[in-house]
């Protein structure tokens, strides 16, 4: 399969995939194991109105997308196909990729979240890495919501890290902490997609306080 994928690229010239050059991921990318090439190819299909497509299969000169948005991508997608350990490289690298922006950083940052819970009965950090991520993005949330607002001028997407660590926190006993999470998400207009919303979470928790 990697023959056939390479033997692809060079027939177009190229010791790497074009959009990969365009990203400034090529030399990143000549330095994974074979088998991770391989998974970045598998990865990179996306679904649209046309069907599916690799975003590799094609000479590219110019793209809209930035080194960030593309990591995500492929990392969210092996996030879904439960590739957890190649996922994590993925994002991570994303984390520290060129062109950081806040939008695709909030991005990178659900991805990892939902990596790491999802691991949190069989990897012994995993919960401890998913409060440091959901920190991470609640710490840069409000540059997030500005972008948002500025690109999309209407009410931001679901964010998973207040409610995440809420739950989190509610479940380790730390009431006061995840009181503290639901105000903050309060004070920001966001929804946590239930009902009664965080303020109905932070009504439970404190119910919980007062026993």
């Amino acid at each position: 399969m990697l023959d056939k994928i390479t033997n692809l690229f060079r027939s177009r010239g190229e010791e790497v995939p074009g959009l990969l050059n365009v990203l400034g991921l090529g030399e990143w990318y000549t330095n994974l194991p074979a088998e991770d090439q391989q998974k970045l190819y598998e990865y990179s299909t996306i679904f649209g109105m046309g069907g599916e497509s690799n975003q590799l299969d094609h000479s590219v000169h110019s793209t809209s997308q930035t080194q960030q948005s593309h990591l995500k991508s492929v990392g969210s997608t092996a996030v879904h196909e439960k590739d957890y350990e190649f996922a994590e490289k993925v994002l991570l690298k994303a984390l520290d990729a060129d062109g950081d922006n806040p939008t695709d950083r909030h991005f990178v940052y659900n991805s990892l979240i939902e990596l790491y819970y999802k691991q949190r009965d069989e990897r012994n950090d995993a919960i401890e890495k998913c409060i440091a991520y959901c920190e991470e993005d609640i710490d840069t949330i409000d540059a997030f919501l500005d972008a948002w607002e500025r690109e999309y001028g209407d009410g931001p997407p679901g964010i998973p890290s207040f409610k995440r660590l809420a739950i989190i926190l509610e479940k380790q006993g730390n009431y006061q902490d995840a009181l503290e999470i639901c105000e903050m998400a309060i004070q920001r207009g966001l929804s946590d997609g239930t009902k009664g919303g965080y303020k109905g979470r932070k009504q439970r928790i404190q119910n919980k306080i007062d026993g």
